[in-house]
């Protein structure tokens, strides 16, 4: 019997924890809900999303050259340093990791609460990612660090989220199947969709992994020419990385617009994208209205790929530019409907496009 897992938290490293905090607030609607300080690492958290699945980013930067982030800095650029999940039964987990031979990083410590109980390790997965494990009971801290104190909760959230919908994941060419089977060996993530896509200059394979006992979908992406865009993100990033996370909405139209008024850019879809949706047999299923709508947002509309010939459920997506001075990663805004699940090739395309544009105009594609 598999156990459930799920996303706890993602934990970032960047240069400036004060000015991130700062921009989660004020661009992406989040609220602050701890922080503090030891004489080596500044870290705050903020939260957004629904009750029952809340969206919550760890920040942290350094105070010195011991902290970890200061060593995480030395190597790669700011970005998401350590994916936390959230287990059931943290020992049983961490045995079974332990006869695979997977690196732990640190082994099992234990904290009692007032009203709960936690359990942490961390464990280093194929691609050098780190991966916490939290098992909880009751009410607990984020993290069990006591010099992080909560804040008082922000009424100012303007809550655009209702969760965290997938991660994705860059390796090196070759390690795609490797790092498929480190995730379905020691974590349990099965295969369910695969996504060739190539252009006149480049391209990439994705094998969308999932959690069949959790809320994760995990598209995990190996180049397969060298100017790919996967392949200078692996350049940049020196080594494998988290390219992008997506979050859900059922207003995207609303929300990106939103977004774009707190300052968020995204990347720009041609118009001929949408000239040749309305001359294709694509049923668009939308009204005049809502359509105008999309195309003034830039919003890439598509259907979940399905084997069978029905109705293929709705996916509307759009993706912001890299949101740190280098580009490497960026956010996703996803809208699903009728009960899509998965993800469809067309707007996988769409995407891969729209990053060598920008890759051109960096003079890294030509």
């Amino acid at each position: 019997m598999l156990m459930r897992i799920d996303i706890d938290h993602i934990h970032w490293y960047v240069k400036d924890t004060g000015n991130w905090k700062k921009w989660f607030i004020n661009v992406m609607g989040f609220h602050s809900i701890a922080g503090g300080k030891n004489h080596h690492t500044y870290t705050e958290i903020v939260k957004t999303g629904s009750k029952k699945n809340p969206i919550i980013f760890v920040i942290s930067s350094p105070l010195s050259d011991q902290s970890p982030v200061a060593k995480f800095l030395d190597i790669h650029p700011p970005g998401v340093a350590d994916v936390a999940f959230r287990v059931s039964n943290l020992k049983m987990l961490l045995e079974k990791i332990t006869r695979l031979g997977t690196v732990i990083k640190t082994p099992i410590q234990e904290k009692k609460y007032t009203q709960g109980y936690l359990k942490w390790s961390q464990i280093i997965s194929r691609t050098g990612i780190t991966h916490s494990l939290f098992e909880r009971q009751g009410t607990t801290s984020i993290l069990p660090e006591d010099w992080i104190q909560e804040t008082p909760i922000n009424s100012k959230d303007k809550n655009y989220f209702l969760g965290l919908d997938h991660l994705v994941l860059n390796v090196p060419k070759g390690e795609l199947n490797l790092t498929i089977d480190w995730y379905y060996k020691t974590l349990g993530f099965q295969k369910k969709q695969f996504f060739k896509i190539e252009t006149p200059q480049s391209g990439l394979y994705s094998q969308v992994m999932f959690h069949p006992v959790g809320n994760i979908q995990l598209p995990i992406n190996e180049p397969i020419s060298k100017n790919s865009q996967i392949q200078e993100f692996l350049d940049i990033n020196h080594g494998s990385g988290i390219q992008h996370i997506a979050l859900k909405t059922n207003k995207i139209t609303e929300v990106t617009r939103k977004l774009r008024n707190n300052g968020l850019t995204f990347l720009n879809v041609p118009n001929t994208y949408y000239e040749n949706l309305e001359k294709s047999n694509f049923d668009l299923r939308l009204n005049q209205q809502e359509w105008q709508e999309i195309i003034k947002e830039n919003i890439l509309i598509d259907k979940e790929q399905a084997k069978d010939n029905q109705n293929h459920p709705l996916l509307l997506q759009i993706f912001t530019e890299p949101i740190f001075e280098k580009p490497t990663f960026f956010f996703e805004i996803i809208e699903r409907r009728e009960q899509a699940k998965g993800f469809g090739e067309g707007n996988f395309r769409a995407l891969f496009e729209a990053i060598e544009r920008e890759q051109i105009k960096r003079g890294t594609l030509t």
